[in-house]
């Protein structure tokens, strides 16, 4: 039975809006974006640290992150992507799963990405409304995402 959010969502308890989804890992667009294109990166093993991952999952898991921080540079126009992993509860991990921020950054947005960075931070444990326009939005940004990743541009 799944246990953490992110187990809901893979056994499709939870609605997502997938990136990309294979048997080893899955990404999706965060709920709650810290800026427009927010991707988190997990593996498909339910593991709360990156110690306790196999090397070449822990790697591949990497990969993944760098593929959809150039996808999204390609299909959003980002200029650049916070990676941020949380990694135990200590490090203020609120889901007890491997995870990767692929957050992209815009340029001349430092004072917005700062003050939505702590607004995320600060209502991470309200939960939020799901809402069809919220999710079509999230649904859009993955396919966009998602064609860019796939794309063979986008030097995957």
């Amino acid at each position: 039975m799944p246990t953490t959010i992110f187990e809901r969502i893979l056994a499709g308890e939870l609605p997502a809006s997938f990136v990309f989804r294979d048997d080893t890992y899955a990404a999706f667009m965060d709920i709650s974006p810290m800026r427009p294109g927010h991707v988190l990166v997990i593996p498909q093993q339910p593991v709360a640290t990156l110690d306790q991952l196999d090397l070449d999952v822990r790697a591949g898991l990497w990969e993944l992150a760098r593929r959809i921080a150039a996808a999204q540079r390609q299909a959003l126009g980002s200029k650049a992507q916070h990676l941020l992993v949380n990694d135990g509860k200590a490090a203020s991990q609120t889901v007890p799963h491997v995870h990767i921020h692929v957050i992209p950054r815009y340029g001349r947005d430092h004072l917005q990405a700062i003050g939505q960075m702590l607004w995320h931070v600060g209502t991470l444990m309200i939960p939020k409304p799901e809402s069809r326009r919220r999710r079509e939005r999230l649904d859009r940004l993955a396919a966009s995402i998602r064609t860019a990743l796939e794309s063979p541009q986008s030097g995957n």
